[in-house]
């Protein structure tokens, strides 16, 4: 493998692109030693298998909050415009490609495991690991119980989502549900520490498998979810034997340059995602004043 072949180390690449944004401290990612670990109770085959996803949904008002859709049918769209995947090297139109819903319809008609559960979840990426893990991940498991399932698949987006799901499926298996992550950060997630990680070296934002390739998402989904019997140990990773369909790794040199020639350009991204930074915690702080006043003339 060559140097310019090998998987892209987003936790340094993040460093640089947020330094050229103005941004003077480095942000320090989650990492623990010990990773907890959770055998599956069930078969494969007698499996209830859980979504979970860091894309919003399609009415995303800037507010960050875990939510829950209906996989049946499966969403036309979601809202994936406000976290960092690569917008130069790929898209996310084929919902399939970063929630593999209509995949694993088809392979539990196949037997492979019993069904989805009536829902999928949200999470939003959060740079605080503090909220993700005792707020959101808390209410991921509570969602997750109530639907009945018996493990999860967990699918990010961007290097920060990794960062999210990975403390999300850490909760969820400290707590009894085994899980599977399948991404394309692999140093953020090994970083952290997982069970079980699916690893696609494809560009951020499709780690299910390319746009309108549902025989590739069926074949990745299926050996994702082989992890549940095959793993034994936790930080057990997989690799997808897939390359992306760009001829060369032209896609990583493009995602990875963060030099002075784009600085400009760079430090107005940064301007404008402080702006939506800004804005959200204005909705969200009006929201819940909206709610206090409600609840005082109750």
């Amino acid at each position: 493998m060559t140097a310019s072949e090998a998987p892209v180390q987003y936790m340094e690449r993040t460093r640089r692109y947020y330094r050229a944004l103005g941004y003077n401290n480095d942000y320090v990612w989650a990492t623990f030693d010990h990773v907890p670990f959770t055998l599956p109770a069930k078969p494969a085959s007698d499996l209830r298998i859980a979504l979970i996803t860091t894309a919003s949904p399609p009415d995303f008002n800037g507010e960050k909050r875990v939510w829950s859709g209906l996989v049946s049918p499966p969403p036309e769209r979601l809202f994936t415009d406000n976290v960092a995947w690569d917008k130069e090297s790929t898209h996310t139109k084929d919902p399939g490609s970063f929630l593999p819903i209509k995949a694993a319809f088809e392979l539990a008609a196949e037997g492979m495991f019993a069904g989805l559960t009536a829902r999928f979840h949200g999470v939003p990426t959060e740079y605080s690991q503090r909220k993700t893990r005792d707020e959101d991940a808390p209410e991921i498991l509570a969602r997750v119980r109530q639907d009945g399932a018996d493990a999860a698949i967990l699918c990010p987006l961007c290097p920060v989502c990794h960062q999210t799901v990975s403390l999300v499926a850490r909760h969820l298996e400290a707590n009894g549900i085994p899980t599977v992550i399948i991404g394309s950060a692999l140093d953020v997630v090994e970083h952290c520490g997982v069970p079980r990680f699916y690893f696609t070296d494809f560009p951020l934002g499709n780690p299910c498998g390319h746009p309108w390739r549902p025989d590739m998402q069926r074949d990745i989904l299926r050996q994702a979810l082989a992890l549940f019997e095959t793993a034994k140990a936790p930080r057990t990773t997989a690799k997808a034997p897939f390359a992306w369909n760009e001829a060369g790794p032209v896609w990583r040199a493009r995602y990875g340059r963060v030099g002075p020639d784009n600085r400009e350009r760079l430090l107005k991204l940064g301007d404008e995602r402080r702006l939506r930074q800004a804005k959200a915690k204005q909705v969200s702080a009006e929201r819940v004043s909206s709610e206090q006043i409600g609840r005082a003339h109750v």
